[in-house]
């Protein structure tokens, strides 16, 4: 897919101008429209398939579901890879963290207070701290400043032992709730059902892999027009428009009261994209940071993640601590901008 645009603008003769600009964004629409659906998709259908073939709920929620919300991320770092943009990588999984955390739940806050009393327990606080900082630090103290192989390697190694833990707990606690009642199985799983459902599954994966191309194609170039590094632009555009789904989700949990299923997304997506995007990045790598500072990058996600975790310490968040993260979000944004904003 992204070499067929490639083609397709020197065919055209459209490499520079307003002309080509305006293509370029055009490309990043329907790069994150093509995501947005595809990851929603994937999930969904997922789930579907999942239940219908006797999968627990509380499995699908932990692995498939969670593993499909980062599907957008996953499969744009990927094609950054191939596209040779790897500072699209790095910019849209810290990017994608402080979003969800500065600009998502700071947005929520402005709608509806948050209670997060009995919500997020603090081995899952305490995980997403160590592996934020464990990550930053690969990139930091690393002599060549990148994400290579071996932390690669273990990233993938980290979310692989949490999603068992996790998913080992819940089923035990579900066990001993149900105290040995046998398990309601579905019988109207039928074979036009698993079909069904394995067809979008397919599909949702065809319009992330062709939404990725073509928002990595639109997204470097566009970078390369504009003299901007492209770990910026995989921090602003890409970042926000990857994480447009969940600030949707989180508007709409908000509503609903719906805090601990709110603050558990937020968790979950922060540990999958730097465990299972960030790995997958450093084994196909390595991936490094094209900016002259990238400090500031890490140094705002350890930050914002220590706030986001004292927060949760048992207290009623309103309107006021959704100022603060918003804040904290634009200043992140600026600071970056201001020091790194040009090649």
């Amino acid at each position: 897919m992204y070499q067929i645009l490639h083609n397709l603008t020197q065919q055209t003769g459209l490499e520079s101008g307003v002309a080509y600009c305006v293509v370029l964004l055009i490309a990043i629409f329907i790069g994150l429209f093509l995501l947005t659906k595809g990851g929603d998709a994937l999930s969904d259908h997922s789930s579907l398939l999942a239940k219908a073939l006797g999968v627990p709920s509380v499995v699908v929620g932990l692995t498939i579901v969670s593993i499909a919300t980062s599907a957008p991320e996953l499969f744009t770092s990927i094609a950054a890879i191939r596209s040779n943009a790897q500072g699209l990588i790095l910019g849209n999984i810290i990017g994608s963290n402080i979003a969800n955390i500065g600009l998502i739940l700071g947005l929520a806050l402005m709608v509806k207070k948050v209670d997060t009393r009995d919500t997020i327990s603090k081995t899952q606080t305490a995980t997403l701290l160590l592996l934020t900082f464990v990550f930053c630090s690969f990139l930091f103290f690393n002599p060549a400043k990148n994400l290579s192989l071996l932390p690669g390697v273990l990233l993938l190694g980290f979310i692989s032992i949490y999603l068992f833990g996790t998913t080992a707990k819940a089923l035990g606690q579900r066990k001993k709730q149900r105290k040995g009642k046998a398990e309601k199985k579905g019988n109207d799983a039928t074979a036009k059902g698993l079909f069904i459902s394995a067809f979008f599954i397919l599909l949702s994966t065809a319009a992330l892999w062709a939404g990725s191309d073509s928002l990595v194609f639109g997204a470097k170039n566009l970078a390369k027009l504009g003299g901007v590094p492209e770990e910026l632009i995989g921090f602003s555009i890409l970042a926000i428009g990857t994480s447009l789904p969940e600030l949707a989700a989180s508007i709409s949990l908000v509503k609903k009261d719906e805090h601990k299923m709110l603050l558990g997304n937020i968790v979950g997506s922060n540990l999958f994209n730097i465990g299972l995007v960030g790995g997958m990045a450093g084994l196909l790598g390595p991936v490094r940071s094209n900016t002259q500072f990238p400090w500031i990058d890490y140094l705002s996600l350890i930050a914002l993640t220590a706030l986001f975790c004292f927060c949760l310490k048992g207290r009623v968040l309103r309107k006021k601590d959704g100022f603060i993260f918003l804040a904290c979000y634009l200043a992140s944004s600026v600071l970056t901008w201001i020091l790194n904003g040009s090649t």
